[in-house]
């Protein structure tokens, strides 16, 4: 549907879950692709699933709670190909618990990665982006966020409203620079690893019990929340600015 032919797509948290799927569809479509997380077999294999699938990409080691290897991260990805066209800023971490009893370091951790990684990657690929005239940055926040609370996983839920609010001002400032940006809300999606299937596989929940919490009856399928993706990183989702794009199946609307 959309043409990233030879286009650089950086995805950070591409060992699993969404950021496995992300890598897939953009390779699919002609990208060169750069990855990273914490999780080094993970990264590996999201490499190896790319390449033999004809795609071109590496893998490096970075935490995007450090800003000096988020910087070394984005770094490494214009000396491999000379520029950067569009950020995928997936990386997170999760402590569930009840949101009031939980330790407070907990909360340091999770504005570590979640928050301050968003902004670190935000901050340094628009550096690289103002370089060669504009690009793409798609946010992962989730409806867990400023769209519904969660009574056991608060605190990730207040990192990813923070991840909205940094999306909508960072978009604001850059989008006459032809750098857009805009985040996704998503649930439901049964993907392997992604946060949605290790919080009701915690719980549990069956796939049917799960599915019928949505409207449309069903989980998500990986192809869907790939096309989300594909669209605000694409040309033709230039005049979307700050936007929050909302993939749930109905959940929040009901």
């Amino acid at each position: 549907m959309f043409d990233f032919d030879g286009k650089v797509v950086l995805i950070t948290g591409a060992a699993q879950g969404f950021g496995r799927v992300c890598a897939l569809a953009f390779a699919a479509r002609g990208a060169r692709l750069a990855l990273c997380d914490i999780a080094d077999a993970g990264g590996e294999e999201t490499l190896r699933l790319v390449t033999a699938a004809g795609g071109t990409g590496f893998y490096r080691h970075a935490d995007v709670s450090v800003e000096a290897e988020v910087e070394a991260f984005v770094g490494a990805t214009v000396a491999a190909y000379g520029r950067l066209d569009v950020g995928v800023n997936n990386a997170a971490k999760e402590i569930a618990g009840p949101t009031l009893d939980l330790p407070s370091a907990a909360f340091d951790q999770l504005i570590a990665t979640n928050l301050k990684g968003v902004y670190y990657c935000m901050k340094h690929e628009v550096a690289q982006m103002r370089t060669t005239g504009g690009g793409a940055i798609v946010n992962q926040a989730s409806i867990t966020s400023s769209i519904t609370g969660v009574p056991d996983n608060g605190l990730y839920g207040a990192t990813k409203g923070g991840v909205i609010g940094l999306t909508k001002s960072a978009a604001l400032q850059v989008a006459a620079e032809n750098i857009s940006i805009n985040a996704l809300a998503t649930a439901g999606f049964d993907i392997p690893d992604d946060v949605f299937v290790r919080w009701i596989d915690g719980h549990g929940t069956s796939r049917q019990e799960a599915a019928g919490w949505f409207p449309i009856g069903r989980l998500g399928r990986p192809e869907e929340i790939a096309a989300a993706v594909l669209y605000l990183a694409s040309d033709e989702a230039r005049f979307a600015v700050g936007t929050v794009l909302t993939v749930d199946g109905g959940f929040t609307a009901r």
